[in-house]
């Protein structure tokens, strides 16, 4: 069964953080550095569990008219299983219920396909964030 929870507390953010470490520092070598930033503290942290076993997470950052989906991160084995599907709806679901009127995010582009059927339309050019090229997305809510 799969759970999402509100990552409110430290030994849950530590969680997080560790499936970040796992998937953007370890597999993708993204500075560590550059993982953590300012913005993890005033974020909205969700964390999805599959029968327990934490799977997954993401985080929303909120602005003046939208809203920033970021850190969006699935261990490798529980990949192509919907996991970040139910984070991304989740965290686009609170920024709906915030009254936010966009949703953004910085897509790698190995990903830009799975936003894209998320109803998120690509905009920009092509821009590299810690060795990796990214597109900004947006989505109207």
């Amino acid at each position: 069964m799969r759970t999402v929870r509100h990552t409110k507390n430290d030994p849950e953010f530590e969680i997080s953080w560790n499936i970040r470490v796992e998937v953007f520092v370890e597999e993708q070598n993204v500075p560590i550095g550059l993982e953590l930033d300012e913005h993890d503290e005033t974020a909205i942290h969700v964390l999805v569990y599959d029968n327990e076993e934490p799977v997954g997470c993401g985080r929303l950052v909120f602005f003046d008219q939208y809203a920033q989906i970021g850190r969006v991160a699935v261990l490798q084995r529980k990949r192509k299983l919907g996991v970040g599907r139910v984070i991304c709806e989740t965290l686009m679901n609170i920024a709906a219920e915030e009254n936010a009127k966009k949703v953004i995010l910085h897509a790698q582009l190995s990903a830009e396909d799975f936003y894209k059927k998320l109803g998120f339309t690509p905009e920009g050019e092509i821009f590299d964030d810690a060795g990796i090229d990214h597109i900004n997305m947006f989505k109207l809510l």
